[in-house]
């Protein structure tokens, strides 16, 4: 970039036109890192446009710092001199063409798009994403997960199975909703297909392996006990940490969003106090001042931010607990509540309320 160039970036950074981009990116995806789901605290450039004020929504992605780090390094791959041009159907039928090579399967990440069929909105995502979780995740699997074959970046099964797993979680947290409507339609057509897919994606790698167990299937060279043993390390394993993998991660990220989500928790937001209540892990039906008071904490809470005469939102409709019937409930400020559920807590005469 010019001196002339990086001026009118650095101009544009300081814009309002920008503030505004990078909030949007920031709130799409709930601010955390679409790479790896830690905080995010940048919004990184998938590709620069000519004009900084003409950016496409897509073409900006939340990232937390490392990634964002890895976003902008130079790295040199490694690259694939034997390997074999092998075809395969994809679960939607369509043939994809994919490397095979020491029991290994490479693929471009427009052949995986392709094969996959990610949706259109989802594609920047995913192959940028590719490279992102190689670099992060390549010490883990003490392996190449990316690779070059004619000047060509390609990626293992395995790192198309770690975005997948990233893709499952996001889907489970908030299905999308920032999407439009057709967007969100294509999206929950795909999500659809996802154990379809990761089953199919296994089963390639399977297939490879035995390729490489069943050297008589081809002419390659005798298999050694060593080539044997990398080859199940490399390619078994993961597959039998999956289910393992799976529940550890659901843990991790539960406690990850009770340790971030009050931060991020938009303080002037119109909620209900039994909202709010749920959101301090306490219990609505408790009784803080029980027996000088019959009330509650849900009706304490309420009785207090009438007396103070706090600022009311617009009234929601919600259903009564354990039953069908349904009434307008008031909303007020986060913050505000907040502030009520401290007080109660410091306030003598109460039993055990935390």
């Amino acid at each position: 970039m010019s001196s002339k160039g990086r001026e009118e970036y650095l101009k544009f950074l300081n814009s309002v036109e920008w503030k505004e981009q990078r909030a949007e990116a920031l709130d799409r995806s709930s601010g955390f890192c679409e790479y790896c789901g830690e905080v995010a605290i940048n919004v990184h450039h998938v590709e620069y446009p000519k004009k900084y004020n003409e950016n496409n929504p897509h073409n900006l992605v939340s990232v937390c710092k490392k990634c964002h780090e890895l976003s902008h390094g130079i790295r040199n791959m490694e690259k694939i001199i034997d390997a074999k041009i092998m075809t395969d159907l994809a679960p939607n039928g369509i043939s994809m063409k994919y490397l095979l090579t020491e029991g290994r399967i490479y693929a471009s990440a427009k052949s995986w798009i392709h094969a996959l069929q990610v949706p259109g909105t989802l594609k920047t995502w995913f192959e940028t994403g590719l490279a992102r979780t190689a670099m992060l995740k390549e010490k883990q699997f003490d392996t190449k997960l990316e690779m070059e074959f004619r000047n060509t970046p390609v990626y293992r099964w395995h790192v198309v199975a770690e975005l997948l797993r990233s893709f499952d979680r996001q889907w489970y947290k908030d299905q999308y909703r920032t999407k439009s409507r057709l967007e969100q339609k294509n999206i929950k057509t795909f999500h659809e297909n996802y154990e379809r897919i990761v089953s199919w994606g296994y089963d390639l790698q399977e297939r490879a392996l035995n390729s490489l167990i069943n050297p008589t299937l081809d002419n390659s060279a005798p298999l050694t006990p060593e080539d044997l043993h990398q080859a199940v390390k490399q390619v078994v394993s993961p597959r039998f940490k999956d289910n393992e993998k799976k529940i550890n991660e659901h843990d991790i990220i539960i406690s990850e969003i009770k340790n971030v989500v009050p931060v991020l928790r938009d303080m002037e937001e119109f909620i209900t106090v039994k909202q709010a209540i749920n959101e301090q892990g306490l219990d609505s039906t408790s009784m803080p001042f029980y027996p000088n008071s019959k009330e509650n904490l849900s009706g304490l809470v309420g009785q207090i931010l009438k007396e103070k005469s706090i600022k009311q939102g617009e009234k929601i409709t919600s259903r009564i607990d354990g039953q069908s019937i349904t009434m307008e409930v008031n909303t007020y400020h986060r913050g505000e509540v907040y502030e009520v559920l401290e007080s109660i807590a410091k306030a003598p005469k109460q039993t055990s309320l935390f």
